[in-house]
C-alpha cells in the first residue's frame, strides 16, 4: 500500500534541482570534460532521490527494502562521476584512459549485482524493518556495503584533498568555482557520514538525500552565476608542461627545483651525459663547460650541440614571498636557432638584392650614357650637346659668366674616305676624338656633332681663351698620324669659335656663329682657328 511521507519531499526537491542541472551540463558537453562529469554526477544524484523517494512512499517492507536497495547503480555513479568532476575542475585536459575506465567500473557493477542479488547473500543489508508512522526503513548493513562505503571515501577523500588542494593556489573565478563544487558535493557527503555513524548503532534511516537540494542548488548557482562549464581555467601544469620554451625554476642557491619537458630535452641536446634526475642539481652543471659558482645570465648565446649549432635566448625572473624576499627565480630559455637562420636568410637575400640593384643602377646608368654617347667614338652626341649647351647658356645668363663654343671639322675628309675607304675615315675620327677627350678640362663637354664635324663647349672661357685652347688641339692633331696601309695621313682640322654673349645668347645663335668662323677658316686655307667675333669686325 502507498502512504503519504512528508519526507519524501526532501529528494524529490532535490532529485528536481539535480535533473535541471544535469540537463543544463549535458547541453554544455562539448565544451568541456567537466560538464559530461557534471551530468552524470547529477544522474546518479537524480536516481539515488528518485529510487528513495518511491522507496518510502510504501507500507511494505519489501517494496521498501527493494528501492532501498535500488539506490546503489545511482550512489555509486556518483562516487565516480564526482571524483571525474574533481579531476575535471582542477586539470582541464585531465582524461581517464581505457584502462582506468575499466577498473573504476569493477565496483559500480559489483555493488550493483551484489544489491540486486541482495535477498540470496545478505552482504548488503543483512536484515531490515520499518519504524515509525508514517513508516520508514531502517537497515542492518553488512560486509559488501562496508566496503563499497570504505571503497567510496577513499575516493572521495583523494577528491576533497585535491579540491583543497587546488583552491589554495587558485585565485579569482577558479577559486570560487572549486568552492561550489566542495560545498555541492559537501552536502551528500556530510549527511551520508552521518548516517554511517548513525548505521554503527545499529540502523538509521537514509539521510545522505538531505543533502541532494543543497547540492542541486550549489551546482545551480556555480553553472549559471559562476559559468562554471563556460569558463574553465586552464591549470598551471597544463601550461608549464606543454609551452613551448624551457621553464627552469632555481632555488636561492640556484639549485634546480622544476623544469618542463621542453627544458629537459633542451638540456639533454646541449649536454647528452647529463644526470637522469636534474632536480636538485646546481645550475651550472646545466651548461657545458662551467664551473661551480657560475650563475646563469639574460642575454643570446651560441652553443654546440654535437654537430649542430644552437642559438640560445635566456631571460629570468626573481621569485618573491609575500614579505618581497628573493626565493629563487625561473628561467625562460628559448631555442632561436630556427628563427636566427631566418634573419640570416633574409639578410644574405637582402644583401644579394642589394646587390643586383646596384647591378641594375649601373646598367641603367650605363644605358642612359650610352643614349647620350656617340657609338664609334665614345663622345658625347648630338642630343646630349644641345641639351647641356641649353644648360649651360641658362646658368651663364644668371651668373654673367662666358661661354665658348668651339665647332671644328676634319680638314678633306671626303677625299680621305674616297681614296683609302671608310675605315681609315673612322680611325681619323677616332684618333680627333681621343686628342679632343684627352685635352678636355672638368666642366668641359665634348662631343661628335655629325659627320666629320666636333664641338666642343668651354664654361668660363673668354674668346681668346677658347681660341687658344682650339689652337692647342690643332697643333696636337697636326702631330697626329693615321695609318693607311701604304702610308700615314697628317690629322688636321679648321675650327670657328663663338662665344656668348658676343656672338648671340642661344644655342642656335652661337651654332651659326661658330659655323660661319669654320667656313671662312676653310675658305682660307683650313688647318687654321677663327673667332667670330673678329670676323665680324
Amino acid at each position: 500500500m502507498l502512504q503519504w511521507q512528508p519526507y519524501v519531499l526532501i529528494p524529490l526537491v532535490g532529485a528536481v534541482a539535480c535533473a535541471i542541472v544535469g540537463w543544463s551540463a549535458w547541453r554544455r558537453r562539448r565544451s568541456t570534460p567537466a560538464a559530461t562529469a557534471l551530468t552524470f554526477t547529477m544522474l546518479g544524484l537524480v536516481e539515488w532521490g528518485v529510487a528513495t523517494a518511491v522507496g518510502i512512499s510504501f507500507t511494505d517492507l519489501r517494496l521498501q527494502t527493494a528501492f532501498g536497495l535500488a539506490i546503489y547503480p545511482g550512489v555509486t555513479l556518483v562516487v565516480f562521476s564526482a571524483f571525474w568532476l574533481c579531476r575535471a575542475v582542477v586539470d582541464r585536459d585531465s582524461r581517464f584512459s581505457r584502462r582506468a575506465k575499466v577498473l573504476f567500473a569493477i565496483e559500480p557493477v559489483a555493488m550493483t549485482v551484489a544489491s540486486a542479488t541482495n535477498g540470496w547473500h545478505h552482504l548488503v543489508f543483512s536484515t531490515t524493518r520499518l519504524v515509525g508512522h508514517p513508516s520508514l526503513l531502517v537497515p542492518q548493513v553488512g560486509v559488501v556495503f562496508w566496503l563499497h562505503s570504505a571503497y567510496s571515501y577513499v575516493l572521495l577523500t583523494i577528491m576533497m584533498y585535491r579540491l583543497v588542494r587546488a583552491r589554495r593556489t587558485a585565485t579569482g573565478l577558479h577559486r570560487r568555482q572549486i568552492t561550489s563544487v566542495l560545498l555541492g558535493c559537501g552536502f551528500p557527503i556530510t549527511a551520508n557520514v552521518v548516517t554511517l555513524a548513525m548505521y554503527t548503532g545499529g540502523g538509521s534511516v537514509d539521510l545522505a538525500v538531505v543533502g541532494f537540494a543543497g547540492s542541486g542548488l550549489t551546482f545551480w548557482w556555480a553553472l549559471f552565476r559562476q559559468g562554471m562549464l563556460q569558463l574553465v581555467p586552464v591549470a598551471r601544469s597544463v601550461v608549464f608542461e606543454r609551452v613551448s620554451d624551457a621553464l627552469i625554476v632555481l632555488d636561492r642557491e640556484d639549485r634546480v627545483l622544476d623544469l618542463n619537458p621542453a627544458a629537459s630535452r633542451l638540456l639533454r641536446q646541449i649536454g647528452p651525459r647529463l644526470p637522469e634526475n636534474l632536480v636538485g642539481e646546481r645550475s651550472h652543471l646545466l651548461v657545458p663547460g662551467q664551473g661551480p659558482g657560475y650563475r646563469i645570465k639574460d642575454g643570446e648565446y651560441v652553443v654546440q650541440a654535437g654537430a649542430r649549432q644552437i642559438d640560445l635566448d635566456v631571460r629570468s625572473s626573481e621569485l618573491t614571498d609575500r614579505s618581497g624576499a628573493s626565493i629563487g627565480r625561473v628561467v625562460v630559455v628559448r631555442d632561436t636557432t630556427e628563427l636566427n637562420d631566418k634573419k640570416r636568410e633574409l639578410t644574405a637575400a637582402n644583401a644579394r638584392l642589394q646587390d643586383q640593384l646596384r647591378t641594375i643602377d649601373r646598367l641603367r646608368a650605363d644605358l642612359a650614357e650610352q643614349a647620350i654617347r656617340d657609338d664609334l667614338t665614345g663622345l658625347h652626341n648630338r642630343r646630349h650637346l644641345i641639351r647641356t649647351m641649353e644648360a649651360e647658356l641658362a646658368r651663364a645668363g644668371q651668373t654673367g659668366g662666358p661661354l665658348g663654343v668651339v665647332l671644328l671639322d676634319i680638314d678633306h675628309f671626303k677625299s680621305v674616305n674616297d681614296r683609302f675607304g671608310h675605315a681609315v675615315g673612322d680611325e681619323m675620327l677616332v684618333a680627333i676624338a681621343k686628342v679632343l677627350a684627352s685635352a678636355a678640362r672638368q666642366g668641359d663637354t665634348v662631343a661628335r656633332y655629325g659627320g666629320e664635324e666636333f664641338v666642343v663647349l668651354l664654361p668660363g672661357a673668354t674668346p681668346d681663351q677658347a681660341w687658344n685652347r682650339a689652337q692647342e688641339w690643332r697643333r696636337l692633331c697636326a702631330s697626329t698620324f693615321v695609318p693607311t696601309g701604304q702610308d700615314r695621313l697628317r690629322v688636321t682640322f679648321s675650327a670657328g669659335v663663338a662665344c656668348f654673349p658676343e656672338s648671340g645668347t642661344s644655342a642656335a645663335q652661337l651654332l651659326h656663329a661658330a659655323d660661319k668662323a669654320l667656313y671662312r677658316a676653310k675658305a682660307e686655307g683650313r688647318d687654321r682657328v677663327l673667332l667670330a667675333d673678329s670676323l665680324a669686325a
